[in-house]
């Protein structure tokens, strides 16, 4: 091998193995998908719990103010109603969780075509 060609080799193997100075677009975006969805998806949870943990506390109050039996009494009549709001806010919450994976896919699959056509015109 001569001369020029080592250089070109060592040259090309150099090129090959610097750090790049940027990360790919796509991947830019992939983890700003990424951070955008976990940050609702956390905010929603956070919402969520405190929503829950309002039902319980107000339960828990109501439950200390408890102090005949006619309170007793009307105490475990507002338990169906209290049972069915926590239902319907779990059935809620369940959809929502969905709609926001859902949208994260959408999206997600978005990028990733887009990317592949931009590689593939770029390949051809």
């Amino acid at each position: 091998m001569s001369d020029e060609e080592y250089a070109m080799v060592i040259d090309l193997f150099s090129k090959a193995l610097e750090t790049p100075q940027s990360l790919p677009e796509p991947l830019v975006k992939v983890n700003k998908l990424m951070v955008e969805n976990i940050e609702k998806m956390m905010l929603f949870q956070m919402n969520s719990l405190k929503a829950y943990l309002d039902i319980g506390i107000n339960q828990m109050r109501a439950a200390a103010e408890i102090n005949d039996v006619k309170s007793l009494q009307s105490f475990y009549k507002r338990q169906t109603d209290i049972a069915q709001t926590v239902q319907q806010k779990m059935l809620h919450d369940a959809k929502a969780m969905s709609d926001l994976a859902t949208r994260f896919k959408t999206e997600m699959d978005g990028l990733t075509k887009t990317t592949l056509e931009d590689v593939l015109h770029k390949a051809a």
